[in-house]
C-alpha cells in the first residue's frame, strides 16, 4: 500500500494534536459506547413506538414482535418520543458526528469530532457501515480526514445491493463500493459466502470488534450506521420464513421492510449477547436512532404527517432509544421522555458517559447531555431549540426539483422547533430568495391520545394554529438565529 501523501499527513497531524477535549489527564475511561443508526426508518416502523398510540394498526408476525431486542432496550432504558434528525441523511449524520446543527459551517465541510473526542478520551474507535457525508471525492475514502478519526473503518457512501457475492473483495480505490481500514493498513476483506447479507456483515464486524477490545481490556466506541431499511427493499428468505411462514414466497413490500428491520434487531441482540459474555454490558451505553423519516409510501411514519425530504414531523422525527445500566436501575426514570431531543445530543451524552469531567461548554456544540433528564434527576428542558433545513444540496441551500405533498415544486425551507411549536420559513421558488412565507405549526404531545392524526396534520400553506403573537415571537427567534453567529 502506498504511504499517505504529504497533504494527508499534515491533515492527520493537525487533527490528532488538537487540544485535548477531556480535562484531567488522569481520568481513565472504564465505559463503552455503541451508537446504532438506521437509514430511512420511519417513526411508526417499530412496535415499541406504535403501541404508544391508540388505534394504531398492529403488525402481526409468527413470533409476535419482530424487534424483541429493541423492545428489551426500550423497557430497561428510555424511549424518547420527540427526537429529531434532519429531513435527509447527509446533514443528520454530520450533526450526529459533530453535535452541532447541520447549518453550522463546521458541519458543512468541517471536521466531525465524535471519533476524535472518543479517541482522546482513551477509547478505541470503529465505524462500520454507511458513510454518506459528502466527503471530498478526490481523496481515497478510508483515508479521508473525517474518517481518520476512527481507528477502524469499514464503510461505503451508499449501497445498491444488500446481498454480496462470494469472494467479492473490498479495495482502497475511491471508486470501490466498500473499503476496510484498520489503523493505517488496508484489509484484504472478502465476503465469505454467496449472498452474504450486508446487515449481517456489519453486525459480525461489530461483534469481532467488541471481542477484540475485551481481550485487550480496552474501552471502545462503536458506531454502526446500518444501511437498512433503505432501498433496495431486500430481505433474507430465512427472515421472511421466520416472520411470515405462510407468505414468505409472496411477501409484500411491508413484510420485507419488517424483515429488514428484524435483521437489524437480530444484530442488536448479538451485540448485547457479546457484551454480556465479555462482562461489558453493565458498563456500556447504547443509543439507537434513525437519520430521518421514512421514504414516501414505502415507510410508516405514523402518526406523524409527511415523509423523508419534508420538514413535517413525519420527515424529521425519528425513533430514539437510550439504554445503560444506570437507566435500567433507576427508579426515577420516566416511562418515556417527551422532551425535545435530537441527533446532536449523541456526542455530548456519549462523551460525558465515558469522561464525566468533560467540559461541554468548550466544545461550542448545540447538543446536550441527556442522562440527567433520562434518569429523572432533572425535568425536561423547556424552551429548547432545534433547527432543520430542508434542502438536498445543503451546501448551496437549494432544493432542486423537490415537490410537496400537493405536487407543487417548492424551494427550500428552514424550520425552528421550540417545545411543541414549529415555525417554518418557506421559499416556494428557489430562484427567488426574497419571496418566502412563514407558517406556524403546533404539535402537541399526542402519545397515548386516541386520535392523533387530525391534530398532527401540517401544511406548507396554512398555519394549523391561530396565534399571531406566538407566530411573531417565533419569527423573531428564527431570524435572530439566521442573522447571528449561532450558525457559524
Amino acid at each position: 500500500m502506498k504511504p499517505f501523501s504529504t497533504t494527508l499527513l499534515a491533515l492527520f497531524c493537525l487533527f490528532t494534536i488538537a487540544p485535548m477535549i477531556v480535562r484531567g489527564g488522569e481520568e481513565k475511561p472504564k465505559h463503552n459506547v455503541i451508537v446504532i443508526l438506521c437509514d430511512d426508518l420511519g417513526y411508526g416502523e417499530l412496535p415499541v413506538y406504535r403501541k404508544l398510540y391508540q388505534e394504531s394498526e398492529e403488525f402481526k408476525t409468527a413470533i409476535g414482535s419482530f424487534t424483541p431486542n429493541l423492545d428489551r432496550l426500550a423497557k430497561e432504558g428510555v424511549v424518547c418520543t420527540r427526537a429529531y434528525g434532519n429531513n435527509h441523511c447527509v446533514p443528520s449524520r454530520m450533526s450526529l458526528l459533530s453535535g452541532k446543527w447541520q447549518t453550522r459551517k463546521v458541519v458543512l465541510g468541517g471536521q466531525p469530532m465524535i471519533g476524535r473526542a472518543m479517541r482522546e478520551a482513551g477509547l478505541k474507535t470503529a465505524h462500520f457501515g454507511k458513510y454518506h457525508h459528502e466527503v471530498e471525492k478526490t481523496i481515497t475514502l478510508p483515508y479521508h480526514p473525517e474518517l481518520l478519526e476512527f481507528d477502524e473503518f469499514f464503510g461505503f457512501e451508499a449501497m445498491s445491493e444488500y446481498f454480496r457475492k462470494a469472494g467479492e473483495a473490498v479495495a482502497e480505490t475511491k471508486n470501490s463500493p466498500i473499503t476496510y481500514r484498520v489503523e493505517e493498513k488496508m484489509i484484504d476483506y472478502q465476503f465469505p459466502k454467496e449472498g452474504a447479507y450486508l446487515t449481517d456483515t456489519l453486525t459480525e464486524l461489530g461483534v469481532d470488534f467488541i471481542n477484540r477490545c475485551a481481550g485487550e481490556k480496552k474501552p471502545f466506541f462503536l458506531y454502526l450506521p446500518y444501511n437498512a431499511p433503505h432501498t433496495p427493499i431486500q430481505a433474507k428468505e430465512e427472515d421472511l420464513r421466520t416472520l411470515f411462514p405462510k407468505q414468505a414466497k409472496d411477501a409484500s413490500t411491508r413484510q420485507k421492510i419488517m424483515a429488514m428491520v428484524y435483521s437489524v434487531d437480530e444484530g442488536i441482540g448479538r451485540l448485547v449477547e457479546t457484551l454480556e459474555k465479555n462482562g461489558q454490558l453493565e458498563r456500556t451505553l447504547i443509543i439507537f436512532t434513525g437519520d430521518n423519516g421514512g421514504e414516501g409510501t414505502l415507510s410508516l411514519n405514523y402518526p406523524m404527517h409527511g415523509f423523508k425530504h419534508e420538514p413535517f414531523d413525519g420527515g424529521i422525527r425519528v425513533p430514539y432509544i437510550v439504554w445503560s445500566a444506570s437507566l435500567k436501575a433507576s427508579a426515577d426514570k420516566p416511562a418515556r421522555y417527551d422532551g425535545l431531543v435530537s441527533v446532536c445530543d449523541i456526542l455530548p451524552t456519549a462523551l460525558k458517559y465515558v469522561a464525566p469531567s468533560t467540559d461541554l461548554t468548550s466544545l461550542k456544540i448545540d447538543g446536550t447531555d441527556l442522562m440527567p433528564y433520562l434518569t429523572g434527576q432533572e425535568q425536561p428542558l423547556q424552551g429548547r431549540q432545534y433547527l432543520n433545513v430542508r434542502t438536498l444540496n445543503h451546501l448551496s441551500n437549494t432544493w432542486d426539483g423537490g415537490r410537496d405533498t400537493k405536487g407543487t415544486t417548492i424551494g427550500s425551507s428552514i424550520t425552528l422547533l421550540v417545545d411543541h411549536f414549529k415555525i417554518m420559513k418557506i421559499w416556494q421558488d428557489r430562484t427567488k430568495k426574497d419571496k418566502y412565507s412563514y407558517l406556524l405549526q403546533h404539535l402537541p404531545d399526542m402519545v397515548g391520545k386516541p386520535k392523533p392524526l387530525s391534530s398532527l396534520m401540517e401544511d406548507y400553506y396554512e398555519d394549523n394554529v391561530k396565534d399571531p403573537e406566538k407566530k411573531e415571537a417565533m419569527i423573531k427567534q428564527l431570524e435572530s438565529l439566521l442573522q447571528g453567529d449561532k450558525l457559524r
